[in-house]
């Protein structure tokens, strides 16, 4: 045996020795609501009384650098890769999907002085137009423009896809994508891919690489950054882990506090409100799920917004809307109940998606009209009939079933 270890009831006591000459060995200590896996690391002495470490020796000062140096040599590990996949360009560019959220624009922005500490030249591009009241607000706020990705992409020599959850664009290989950069997982195997389940904001993927790689962001990227993380966490009502706090604390010291405060209240545009205003009427509740039609969805992000809306009903937890937008119907779930996965409710509920990308919190699907598109004007109101009752019949079973 390599070590040997004493365990005790009530609040949980945890002891481990080694004897001179004997192999390291990992210790794990159980406390009624903490479990702590410490690695390779020789400890004279461990406990754990009442929620109290007590260490004696150098004991406690070895648990601490221990964690502290395992999870410094993740982050080291991650950003090196990214440097890798950008080894030997000179100009790079940086993507993020249609009707960016601010979190991607804001994680962009975080990039472009990474890129530059690096020696690398990079410019932000989209997908698509932004649509959103709040990220055009943050756009102008900051000064940030978003070129088309028809407007010179072709000249860079790397691609960094930034944001997003839905499948990874292709650009023909040209330029060829050298990662993917986003904090919700995707399977797109065959790109360098960079996310990860400990983070709630890609913003706070690249906060925490500005601090690893030693750079002071400037008070524009920090507030850029630390709004990046709220809006991308809700708030931190939807954090992972504690990096999310560290990073936004990280950024507090050098962010404008005032520009936060007028980031968090921006104006709505008439037709989100028109698009909130039919959520609202359109609602329908079982239990604690409730779902919505909103019709016609001018954009993306009026529909997330009338998602997040159901949310704040009394006793529901999770709930999704859905409309019509491009002659595809696109349904966005979200869910507070640790039970259930927005993703896999999605999953469930149809089979024929177009692209479905999200995480256990929030998740979007669109399902193609197909041959439905071909319907005339005088046939409209049955179509949109047999869209709403066939929608919400699979999305309450789907919620049912999770």
């Amino acid at each position: 045996m390599g070590c040997y270890s004493v365990v005790a009831g009530g609040t949980g006591v945890f002891a481990g020795t080694r004897r001179p000459g004997e192999p390291t060995c990992s210790f794990v200590a159980f406390h009624p609501c903490m479990a702590m896996e410490l690695a390779g690391v020789t400890i004279s002495t461990v406990a754990l009384v009442g929620g109290t470490t007590v260490a004696s020796g150098v004991g406690g000062y070895l648990v601490h650098t221990a964690v502290q140096r395992r999870n410094t040599e993740a982050t080291t590990t991650t950003l090196q890769r990214l440097q890798d996949a950008l080894s030997g360009g000179h100009d790079v560019a940086l993507v993020v999907p249609e009707n960016p959220s601010i979190d991607a624009i804001a994680a962009a922005m975080g990039l472009r002085v990474l890129c530059k500490e690096w020696g690398i030249t990079s410019r932000i591009f989209a997908e698509g137009p932004v649509t959103s009241d709040d990220a055009k607000a943050f756009c102008n706020l900051f000064d940030v423009s978003l070129s088309d990705l028809d407007d010179g992409l072709e000249r860079h020599d790397r691609v960094l896809v930034v944001g997003g959850s839905g499948p990874v664009p292709t650009f023909g290989n040209q330029p060829p994508i050298a990662a993917v950069i986003r904090h919700r997982p995707t399977a797109a195997e065959q790109h360098t891919i960079i996310d990860s389940d400990e983070e709630g904001a890609t913003s706070t993927m690249v906060a925490t690489f500005l601090r690893e790689a030693g750079i002071t962001p400037d008070q524009d990227v920090a507030t850029a950054l630390h709004h990046g993380i709220r809006a991308g966490t809700q708030e931190f009502r939807r954090v992972r882990g504690s990096a999310d706090y560290d990073a936004a604390s990280f950024l507090h010291a050098y962010a404008d506090t005032g520009r936060l405060d007028a980031l968090r209240a921006p104006g709505m545009s008439g037709e989100t409100f028109d698009v909130l205003g039919d959520a609202i009427s359109n609602r329908e509740r079982r239990a604690s799920f409730a779902v919505t039609n909103v019709g016609s969805v001018p954009n993306l992000s009026a529909l997330e917004e009338a998602a997040n809306t159901l949310l704040r009903l009394d006793g529901v937890s999770s709930g999704a809307a859905f409309g019509v937008h491009d002659n595809t119907v696109v349904v966005t779930c979200r869910a507070e109940d640790v039970r259930l996965s927005a993703l896999d409710v999605l999953d469930s509920a149809f089979d024929r998606q177009e692209a479905l990308g999200g995480d256990a919190d929030a998740a979007t699907a669109r399902v193609p009209l197909g041959l439905f598109n071909q319907v005339g004007d005088d046939h409209q109101k049955t179509l949109d009939s047999l869209i709403d009752a066939s929608t919400r019949r699979a999305l309450f079973d789907a919620f049912e079933q999770a």
